[in-house]
């Protein structure tokens, strides 16, 4: 195996690769240089004779939801050029016992357009590994329900289409032999997503006994995704559920509502910014027996702008907090507590305000 420096560009490698044909077919007797039938034809023989490049896509997953990992690993005996990102990814996702699958991959201004940025050398035998989160995909409806226990996932990573026109997930290096065909993508074999890690047992509330001790059974929800395209954009409908069996009196406004968000730079707790005004009637809301109320806030009114300042997937979980927003001051009985939100939102934060990082990618160690 011989190993030529390797350019910078792909356009000095066409410039040489140019050079070189031209110097070809004058020495050869061509009449003229603009003879460039026999030029297609030599590339076009190099490139059916080349084998394809023997590089592998492979997925782990240890929970149905994420985070799952990537691995590309060169099972080949030459080096070859990788765009070494995850955000190529394309997943198609079957859940048990349905017929068609789900198709879950990133919106188009969070894919990369072309081959040249995360570029890496994988070398023989060597992988790249990235973590992802398969919820940043498959966000939305049946989409988001796919990824559950028993659900078979293929993935694909690069670009559709075929040929060795740019833009390319795997590249021969210029000079290195034997030569390797270029490839638009790879693709995985199927898995099947494990089951959910078992939960710690909680006990059950019982109604009858919490009405008995006076005490209100409220329970918050929050809509399931979000998909924003920045962050003043992510509106988050809340939901207040009394599931008790008496009534209940709450001050459920958004100066009562905070929120723990789990997103790209770390956890953070978002609360109002002042606290709770003094008590007046209209500020209450009575909630009878299985009744509800509703509010959509938008998130960015709690979070300080650095917490949403980078695109990518959010974990957002609501709590209603009311014990410095009492009633009892003007002789109202009201619930004086805190509520944490049931289940998350997942948000989907496709731009955001902070320059995007440079990733320079690494072999797998």
């Amino acid at each position: 195996m011989t190993l030529a420096p390797v350019a910078s560009s792909r356009a000095f490698f066409l410039a040489v690769a140019a050079s070189a044909a031209v110097t070809a077919a004058a020495s050869a007797g061509a009449d003229s240089i603009g003879a460039k039938a026999p030029l297609r034809r030599a590339n076009a023989k190099a490139e059916d004779a080349a084998s394809p490049a023997n590089v592998t896509l492979s997925i782990e997953a240890s929970s149905p939801r994420g985070p799952w990992k990537m691995r590309v690993t060169n099972e080949g005996a030459v080096p070859v050029t990788l765009v070494a990102d995850a955000r190529l990814l394309a997943l198609e996702v079957t859940p048990r016992s349905a017929r068609k699958s789900e198709h879950c991959e990133l919106p188009g201004e969070m894919r990369p357009q072309d081959d040249l940025s995360r570029p890496l050398i994988l070398p023989p035998k060597r992988s790249y590994a990235e973590r992802f989160e398969p919820r940043l995909y498959c966000l939305e409806g049946s989409r988001l329900d796919a990824l559950a226990p028993g659900a078979i996932v293929t993935a694909t990573l690069g670009w559709t289409g075929h040929g060795s026109r740019p833009p390319l997930i795997v590249s021969p290096i210029e000079g290195v032999e034997p030569a390797v065909a270029p490839a638009k993508s790879i693709k995985s074999a199927p898995i099947a997503l494990p089951d959910e890690p078992t939960p710690t047992p909680t006990p059950p509330v019982d109604p009858a006994a919490a009405a008995a001790r006076g005490e209100a059974n409220l329970a918050i929800q929050s809509g399931r995704s979000v998909d924003a395209a920045s962050s003043s954009e992510i509106a988050i409908p809340i939901t207040l559920v009394n599931r008790g069996q008496r009534a209940s009196i709450v001050r459920f406004r958004p100066e009562t509502l905070a929120f723990d968000v789990v997103g790209p730079r770390g956890a953070n707790h978002c609360g109002w910014s002042a606290l709770p005004s003094a008590p007046t009637p209209d500020l209450f809301t009575t909630l009878g027996p299985g009744a509800q109320t509703s509010l959509t806030i938008v998130l960015s009114a709690y979070c300080p702008v650095r917490v949403l300042a980078t695109a990518g997937l959010y974990v957002v979980r609501a709590s209603l907090d009311t014990r410095k927003a009492s009633g009892a001051e003007i002789g109202i009985r009201s619930f004086d507590g805190q509520v944490i939100g049931t289940s998350p939102t997942v948000v989907r934060l496709r731009g955001g305000t902070a320059a995007e990082p440079l990733v320079r990618p690494a072999l797998e160690r």
